[in-house]
């Protein structure tokens, strides 16, 4: 599990790290070298764009169910979790006459 963790953590962090800025410096070099033509260039940029925000998604929702399930696992409460805990609390104080 520690091993699939450290995975999606790597390479999450390697698609967070795709900018627009690098995705035209590679598509430039694409060009130069004659693999792709240069009117191809804007759209090739836009669609690596486009698939790595679509990546970069599924990632996070991939680590953060991996991060639920650990703590879930390990019984530690969410925020979620505190966050209901601190609204029932609220209620019972104003049931009781001591909320603000």
């Amino acid at each position: 599990m520690e091993g699939l963790i450290e995975k999606i953590i790597l390479a999450g962090l390697g698609v967070l790290s795709v900018t627009k800025e690098n995705t035209e410096k590679i598509v430039e070099e694409l060009v130069k070298k004659g693999t792709i033509a240069k009117e191809e260039q804007p759209d090739l940029v836009r669609e690596l764009l486009k698939k790595g925000n679509t990546i970069r998604k599924e990632i996070e929702d991939i680590i953060e169910k991996s991060i639920t399930d650990i703590l879930d696992k390990m019984n530690i409460p969410t925020k979620s979790d505190i966050n209901t805990i601190m609204e029932r609390i609220e209620k019972i104080d104003k049931k009781i006459g001591k909320g603000k």
